[in-house]
């Protein structure tokens, strides 16, 4: 940490009391994902990183490592970057070896440009509030795609410091210069270094606790299923109910005066609105442009509901990893390197991912590999917008 850095931060951000920490934190986010836009945003899951690794780590010779050569070509040549996700971070540490988790980490800042994603609960959030906002001021709302993005500091989720004894306006310039510090010069590596061995095994998402509960789900539900249409819309209506609330508060500003204010959480007042937020989103889905807008949760009930339809498939905690890396590759990348089965599962026709989201996915080397040297070939033509 500079201290003299910090400092003209600090005196910097006294002079804009009005730009609000929430404000100051999106206007960041946007000009990072617009910095993005140039480039072709390839997403690895942890397979090909480690292979990657590996390849970098012991010069071994063959198709991983003429991917690797060509990745590192392509990103110091502006072309390509492939960033990360909370689901990758927290995958590096089933690496319980330090030494491997922290080459993985090096090779994954030296890739992604230190860009990642937004965790899956913002990602959905946002696109919640551009589905609505677009809806009423489409000329006024931003690419979708340039709204998504954040920092290794910051790969789990914003968090903000701890209230200090000072007068208001000196605490908001603190807490905004401390957010500059965490986004400019914290990297992953010296997350992982942070962290060391706390992460090891661990489950903050909760996914293992998550998948017995779906498991039992299924089974008690699985009669009722008639055809992937129907288990679609079992998921969907699941999920959703999960963020009626969030679609509340996002609306509530935007609603005109004579509505009065959102009725506080707990009461059959917020309830009912909570009731017509749901409608208002299922409503959604039913529409193209509902599930390419609100695409993280599209993709997410998708995936849910061809294993839910598959009954004799069993969730376990590691598809919810895949299918968390499916959401945000084939949303926000144009290219998605995986494993053998989430590979054959995205690229189901009957699912319609891809026809919809228009991202290569494979789990061959060399097609990846071929990819890649195509972007380069043909980067000339790229306008670096995929669809938004």
């Amino acid at each position: 940490m500079n201290p003299r850095k910090i400092g003209s931060s600090i005196e910097r951000h006294r002079a804009s009391p009005e730009v609000s920490l929430e404000q100051h934190r999106r206007r960041r986010v946007h000009a990072f994902g617009r910095s993005l836009m140039t480039r072709k945003a390839v997403y690895l899951d942890l397979r090909f990183w480690i292979g990657l690794r590996d390849a970098a780590r012991y010069d071994t010779p063959g198709v991983m490592m003429d991917l690797l050569c060509a990745l590192r070509g392509a990103v110091a040549a502006g072309q390509v970057f492939c960033p990360i996700t909370d689901s990758t971070f927290l995958e590096m540490f089933k690496q319980t070896d330090p030494r491997s988790r922290a080459a993985t980490a090096d090779l994954i800042s030296e890739l992604s440009l230190g860009a990642t994603l937004l965790t899956y609960d913002m990602r959905v959030g946002t696109e919640i509030a551009h589905y609505v906002h677009a809806a009423r001021t489409p000329e006024a709302v931003d690419p979708l795609r340039e709204l998504v993005w954040s920092k290794p500091a910051y790969v789990m989720g914003f968090v903000d410091p701890v209230s200090m004894a000072f007068d208001p306006a000196t605490s908001l310039a603190m807490r905004k210069a401390f957010f500059d510090h965490m986004w400019e010069d914290v990297t992953l590596i010296q997350v992982c270094d942070m962290l060391g061995d706390k992460f090891v095994h661990a489950d903050p998402l909760c996914f293992r606790e998550t998948t017995g509960r779906v498991n039992e789900q299924i089974r008690a539900h699985a009669d009722s299923l008639k055809n992937m249409k129907t288990a679609y819309q079992h998921e969907l209506v699941g999920v959703l109910d999960l963020f009626a609330g969030q679609l509340a508060t996002i609306l509530a500003p935007t609603l005109p005066p004579e509505a009065g204010p959102l009725p506080k959480e707990g009461t059959p007042e917020r309830a009912e609105v909570d009731r017509q937020c749901l409608a208002f989103l299922v409503g959604a889905f039913g529409t193209v442009a509902g599930r390419k807008a609100l695409r993280t949760l599209h993709i997410n009930a998708t995936l849910h509901a061809a294993v839910r339809w598959n009954k004799g498939q069993a969730l376990k905690a590691n598809d919810l990893f895949d299918f968390q890396h499916a959401c945000a590759a084939l949303a926000y990348c144009d290219a998605f390197f995986t494993e053998g089965p989430l590979c054959t599962l995205v690229n189901r026709p009957d699912l319609g991912l891809l026809e919809q989201f228009g991202c290569f996915v494979s789990a061959d080397v060399a097609a990846c590999l071929a990819y890649v040297e195509n972007v380069v070939r043909d980067t000339t033509a790229y306008d670096g917008l995929k669809p938004t």
